[in-house]
């Protein structure tokens, strides 16, 4: 067995190549690290007597055609292991490096950029006679992908790298002192991207508008997705939010109408200067009740929404001009929403102090189809509040812990808090400070519940139906006081939980 070290920096290199040796391997070293293996006198191979060339080349022996081979195939002189830590993108665009690690993740070796994996994984192969435990050979594999990934997009915003395929200039950032701000395009090919949508109106958008866009977006692919999935058909639907949170959601099978005041009525103080979608055309008629309300006027004593943010599939060119006279609402297009398919992104990443977080997305889709034998007895309106409960639940960030409140096939209250009771007690106080009546509404909770605190306020507001995930130690007795109650309860396997939006 042969290991391919690689190394910028040497720490502790002589000791992890010894340790490969006593267990009979082959260390491959490139030049500077077979001559600090030479200086120790340890025994290796170097680069170039590996591939068998003695010319100098304005490339590293690394990338010769024979390491590919090595790492790709299963020929005779093969490597099983690359030990490569590449040097710092101050000091250049180390392609190599990571062409390497690529490489090796391609050929499902094991691959190794730390020196702590290096430990890790000299550890298990002393303990398991030279295997490891194939889930380390595939954790060591995604982190390697997402090394290379994060490497080549810190390239579109490094000093000397060359433009991404587009970029588009915002007017600010979060704040206006956040400036410049940019979107970067690099997907091309997703036709819900946002870099796809047209823009039709409106002054250029700033960071805040695209970070809000996309979580709304989101919500609206997800919670389409659930409705194809339970009912193969997909109602008119529209999220009214701001800064990217619903403060109304609402479904209709009959008209674009309903759901429109349905959702802007959930919170009518909180939509406020906040942003709309919609997966049907705006007409006239509409646009008209995106701009005003009378019932807005008699209750806050104006009657204008100010919403900052409009998407459509499509806009009638009257509803464009009646929408677009206010220069700081940004109107937005793209038929492709009435089909409105869930993102193919593999990883969520966020930036943190010093790297970045990754974790798979939360794409999961509700299926009420689980539960056959009960969905199939309760009414239409009932399962279209469940997932829309459901979708504002998993989806938004109003303090975590979330607790959705729908009714009628709208959202009626949300809430989120530092623990569940008081998420709950959050959304219930918005909803009938809105002057919702809550009997017989649903609810759902993005995290299960731990104590019977929560299920007591659900159930003293009225709640008849609600969706919630297992789990906890006092499952059995938060279960059995729902059928104390005569509460109708989905539980959702204790994996689906929320919590996405950290």
């Amino acid at each position: 067995m042969k290991a391919l070290f690689s190394l910028d920096q040497l720490n502790s290199v002589t000791s992890l190549a010894k340790r490969l040796i006593n267990l009979g391997w082959q260390i491959v070293a490139t030049d500077n690290v077979s001559k600090h293996l030479n200086d120790s006198n340890i025994e290796n191979i170097v680069i170039g007597q590996y591939v068998g060339i003695q010319e100098t080349y304005p490339f590293p022996p690394t990338m010769h055609p024979k390491v590919e081979s090595a790492l790709t195939t299963d020929q005779d002189d093969k490597i099983d292991l690359v030990y490569n830590i590449t040097y710092p993108q101050k000091v250049g665009n180390d392609v190599g490096g990571h062409t390497l690690l690529g490489l090796a993740a391609k050929g499902s070796r094991i691959v190794v950029f730390t020196q702590g994996d290096m430990e890790a994984v000299i550890q298990q192969l002393e303990k398991n006679h030279n295997e490891i435990d194939p889930s380390l050979r595939q954790q060591l594999i995604d982190k390697a992908n997402l090394k290379i990934s994060h490497h080549f997009s810190n390239l579109l915003v490094a000093p000397h790298s060359q433009p991404p395929a587009r970029v588009v200039s915002l007017k600010e950032g979060e704040n206006p002192y956040q400036s410049p701000a940019d979107f970067y395009i690099t997907d091309q090919k997703d036709q819900l991207s946002l870099g796809q949508f047209e823009q039709v109106s409106g002054e250029e958008p700033c960071f805040t508008n695209l970070a809000d866009f996309d979580s709304i977006l989101k919500i609206l692919c997800l919670i389409t997705e659930a409705f194809k999935e339970n009912f193969n058909r997909v109602p008119y639907i529209m999220i009214a939010a701001k800064h990217g949170n619903p403060c109304g959601l609402a479904v209709s099978w009959e008209t674009p109408e309903e759901v429109v005041n349905a959702s802007l009525f959930c919170n009518p103080r909180a939509v406020w200067g906040g942003e709309v979608i919609t997966n049907f055309p705006i007409k006239v008629e509409i646009s008209e009740q995106l701009i005003r309300s009378t019932q807005r006027n008699d209750l806050f004593g104006s009657s204008q929404w100010m919403l900052d943010l409009v998407v459509a599939p499509e806009f009638e060119d009257s509803a464009i001009d009646i929408l677009g006279k206010r220069k700081q609402r940004k109107i937005f297009k793209n038929p492709m929403i009435l089909e409105s398919p869930k993102s193919s992104t593999q990883y969520n990443l966020r930036p943190v102090r010093g790297g970045h977080l990754s974790q798979p997305p939360n794409n999961y889709i509700l299926n009420l189809q689980d539960w056959t034998d009960r969905s199939m007895a309760i009414g239409q309106s009932i399962l279209d509040s469940l997932i829309v409960a459901w979708a504002v639940a998993w989806n938004s960030n109003h303090g975590g812990n979330e607790v959705a409140l729908a009714k009628n096939g709208a959202l009626v209250g949300v809430g989120g808090g530092p623990s569940t009771i008081e998420a709950c007690q959050t959304a219930i106080h918005r909803s009938k400070q809105c002057g919702h009546n809550l009997e017989n509404a649903v609810f759902a909770a993005d995290a299960f519940f731990p104590f019977t605190d929560s299920p007591q306020e659900l159930v003293e507001a009225g709640c008849s139906f609600g969706l919630v995930p297992k789990g906890g130690k006092k499952f059995i007795q938060v279960q059995q006081f729902f059928k104390d109650h005569k509460l109708e309860i989905f539980y959702l396997p204790e994996q689906y939980r929320g919590f996405c939006r950290h």
